[in-house]
Order: structure tokens, then sequence, then C-alpha cells
């Protein structure tokens, strides 16, 4: 797996290889242990994309949610519970 450093264009690029996606871990405090958070390439992409976070933090129950061009923005509580025990009635979801 190569990391990349593109001081041009501010990008660090994480190659996957043939068998594993790239993946980024941000690890917790070492004094704390050695656990750490991961994001990660699906195995496949269809095309390129670029999620761009939101400027601030949300509220309290709110989700992320995308503008179907990688704009993401925060927007009250998803699938609320009435919603989803129908869903699962009529769906099996």
């Amino acid at each position: 797996m190569a990391i990349t450093l593109n001081s041009t264009n501010s990008t660090i690029t994480v190659d996957g290889t043939g068998s594993s996606q790239g993946t980024v871990q941000l690890y917790e405090n070492t004094g704390n242990g050695t656990n750490f958070i991961a994001i990660a390439a699906p195995a496949s992409v269809a095309s390129n994309v670029t999620f761009t976070l939101p400027s601030a933090d949300g509220s309290s129950g709110q989700v992320i949610q995308t503008n179907g061009s990688g704009t993401l923005s925060f927007t009250a509580g998803g699938i609320n519970i009435g919603k989803s025990i129908a869903m699962s009635l009529i769906f099996g979801l």
C-alpha cells in the first residue's frame, strides 16, 4: 500500500492493493490504549467521489445527509420509530 502527500493540492492518497482497499486509521491518545477509528473505501468504486463534510457540528438527534453531489449536511433525525416499524412490517427491513 502506498501513501502519498501532494503538497500542490493538499491531498493525501492511500492506495489500495490487489486484495484490500485504502484505509485511514485515526488512533486514540496513546495513554488510553491502541484503539482506532478507521475510514475505508469500498472494495469496488463505480466512479470518483469526494464527500465534503459540514462546516460545524449538528444538533442532538440530527443525522448527516447528502445532496447527491457529495456535499454533506446535518438534518433532523432520519426515520422515526413509527416509520421504522411500518417499514419493517411492510418490507421486512
